[in-house]
């Protein structure tokens, strides 16, 4: 789920410019966008000799949409656990990893292999590799001003009326995710974010088109820049997103001696919503060897900690952390601490049935009005 601009940076299939053998020492990758350094690329492709195709996407949506069709033409790819891990190891699309050909298996965090228990039982279609928390960005000159103090560490930044009704015409957006929105308004409603009634579903799509009308619109595409810059007020957005935009923010008005960005990010005090996104192989993948060394150079502590550093996304190498930038591991956005995870969910996979109503009554909310 990482991911800053894509609309205009999908790439081409690497796989549609020209035909592929299993033979060919290239490996086709497909992923978000700024996950993988283009550093760590060129260090893999000058170590083994193996070309790297990049291609982005983003959205979930996107990937499972070519899985589905078939012949991707990729050999590695990276889908959000729940609920599309399941769902597609369970649909046949991934090979088996074989485990005997990562040495580096051994670096995961067994809390993040034991995190994905409900999604890939044994580990066996996917591996966890870069986790994070749904956080609320917001502009702190124009909050303290409009805000009353008591509401400005809470989901209520974006699920109270009143409180949007304040900041109407600043700009207020949401992740274009249903689970996102769903769950963290459970949350705030003080309301089980995994209880499975239908009954509760309807009850919280009727009270959330209350606020539709203050939201400016829903997604990702340059949320984190147009905060940072002040054409938004308060976001929805992932806090490693957040965290790097803003690192973005203060060099660039270091370097001008221009305004300093106005921006914040904030774990709602109520507790959020965490993700975790995962390696797989596709089942139609040409080049099966070339993706386990790819995937081996990933769960190296040295690459993950590279990744972290660069664009502020956690990994479950444990063994990186004491590799990370000081301000990265100080970061309490990022890495919020023990007594903070405890409030922390991990979407869990409900029925089919109950992922049908919510996508439905997500669709119907973006597209409500008053």
């Amino acid at each position: 789920m990482v991911v800053l601009c894509c609309t205009s940076l999908m790439a081409q299939d690497a796989t549609e410019q020209k035909p592929q053998s299993k033979g060919e020492q290239v490996v086709n990758v497909y992923g978000w966008y700024e996950q993988i350094p283009d550093d760590l690329i060129k260090a893999f492709e000058k170590e083994t000799g193996i070309k790297v195709n990049l291609d982005v996407y983003d959205s979930n949506e996107v990937l499972e949409a070519k899985l589905l069709a078939g012949n991707t033409g990729y050999d590695v790819v990276f889908p959000t656990a729940w609920p599309y891990v399941l769902r597609q190891a369970a649909s046949g699309l991934y090979l088996e990893i074989d485990k005997s050909k990562l040495t580096n298996y051994k670096n995961l965090d067994p809390l993040f292999l034991e995190k994905m228990q409900n999604a890939d039982p044994g580990n066996v279609y996917s591996i966890p590799y870069t986790w994070g928390l749904v956080a609320i960005g917001y502009d702190e000159e124009k909050i303290k001003k409009l805000v009353p103090e008591g509401k400005q560490n809470s989901w209520a930044l974006l699920y109270d009326p009143e409180v949007l009704k304040a900041l109407k015409g600043c700009g207020v957006t949401l992740l274009e995710d249903p689970l996102d929105v769903f769950l963290s308004y459970y949350i705030y409603r003080g309301e089980n974010p995994l209880d499975p009634s239908l009954k509760k579903l309807r009850e919280m799509q009727e009270d959330l088109k209350k606020i539709r009308p203050y939201i400016k619109r829903f997604g990702t595409s340059l949320v984190a820049e147009q905060l940072g810059n002040g054409e938004l007020c308060v976001v929805m957005h992932w806090s490693g997103i957040l965290s790097h935009a803003r690192s973005k923010f203060k060099k660039m008005a270091e370097k001008t001696a221009g305004k300093r960005s106005q921006m914040k990010i904030m774990l709602p005090k109520e507790g959020t919503l965490m993700w975790i996104d995962c390696v797989a192989i596709p089942k139609d993948a040409l080049h099966v060897d070339n993706a386990h060394r790819f995937i081996d150079f990933l769960l190296r502590a040295k690459t993950a900690a590279g990744i972290t550093n660069t664009v502020y996304t956690a990994t479950t190498i444990k063994e990186s952390y004491p590799l990370l930038k000081e301000e990265l591991r100080n970061n309490k956005a990022v890495f919020p601490g023990d007594e903070y995870l405890k409030k922390v969910v991990l979407p869990e996979v409900k029925s089919l049935q109950f992922q049908r109503r919510m996508s439905r009554a997500f669709a119907s909310l973006i597209t409500h009005k008053e």
